[in-house]
């Protein structure tokens, strides 16, 4: 199995709704999807920039990516959250503690897939910056690795923050991720619906 995740959220009250989300979708035969994908994407790469779903130039890219994947054989995913509904123990006197929040974020995610299934799991997340610097990203990779080998005995699960210019599958989970960040901060529902069974949706689980 293998496992590919982007995260969106706004925590600006000026901006709307605030909320968390982490989205992507899980695939089995990844050489298919990655082919499928680096076809369709192959037209754009003629506007010599790094392809980025917030970029405007890549409009027309991000409203292929959600049909791709409700035609192939793999399963979107996606965890959110509201900001006003996070239990006080994520807060301290100044502000939410984000990385508390995205890392249990993930653990829910995982616990519903049933990893255990699979002998083994790949999931590769789209790195980010966190707090302390190298430090604050070898704790929090340290604290998912540690959760899969107890939650999931008998699976090899590697969980690998990778940036999206490396791999294209991370790519495609960040053009997910930014469709349903339109549809959660438009509470708009109809890209949900259309997913049906293919879409793993868990709101506000904290």
């Amino acid at each position: 199995m293998n496992i590919y995740l982007d995260e969106s959220y706004n925590l600006q009250k000026s901006k709307g709704k605030m909320f968390i989300s982490i989205n992507g979708f899980s695939v089995l035969n990844t050489n298919r999807l990655r082919k499928r994908w680096k076809n369709i994407r192959k037209p754009y790469t003629k506007y010599k920039r790094r392809i980025h779903a917030t970029d405007p130039y890549f409009e027309d890219l991000r409203k292929k990516s959600i049909p791709l994947l409700n035609n192939s054989d793999v399963t979107i995913l996606s965890v959110f959250q509201l900001v006003q509904e996070i239990p006080h123990d994520y807060f301290d006197k100044h502000k939410m503690n984000f990385d508390d929040v995205y890392t249990e974020l993930l653990k829910k995610l995982f616990k519903e897939l049933s990893l255990q299934e699979y002998k083994t799991v790949k999931i590769v997340i789209d790195s980010r910056k966190h707090p302390g610097g190298l430090a604050g990203a070898n704790n929090f990779q340290e604290n998912i690795d540690n959760f899969l080998e107890n939650e999931f005995v008998g699976t090899d699960c590697y969980f690998l923050p990778t940036p999206s210019y490396l791999d294209i599958l991370v790519e495609l989970a960040d053009f997910v991720s930014n469709t349903f960040y339109k549809a959660y901060q438009q509470d708009e529902k109809a890209v949900f619906i259309k997913l049906g069974y293919k879409l793993i949706q868990i709101k506000n689980p904290l």
